[in-house]
């Protein structure tokens, strides 16, 4: 049997599979918020019930912070809210903040 070096990292075992550590993605600094670089807001309104929906729509629209009709959300403006918003266009209103 051959033994093993305490100080020698193992590779992780995640999603069924064996991953490097330095193939793992980098965390963010500490306090960066990258979605927050966008200046203006949108204000997401949900105006149709989510009921019959697919479940990753209802996923987004619960992502976007939104669980009962006529609750509102104000969000950044960005490309990952705005790609959210997009994918349940028939269900939200969407209003721009100033």
């Amino acid at each position: 049997m051959a033994k093993t070096k305490k100080n020698e990292k193992q590779p992780l075992y995640i999603n069924g599979r064996y991953v490097v550590e330095k193939e793992l993605p980098s965390k963010p600094a500490k306090g960066a918020k990258p979605y927050e670089a966008a200046k203006g807001q949108l204000k997401v309104t949900l105006v149709k019930s989510t009921l019959g929906c697919l479940k990753d729509q209802q996923a987004t629209v619960k992502a976007l912070g939104l669980t009962k009709i006529r609750t509102s959300n104000v969000l950044p403006d960005n490309a990952a809210t705005r790609g959210m918003i997009f994918k349940v266009k028939h269900l939200v209103a969407v209003e721009e903040v100033k």
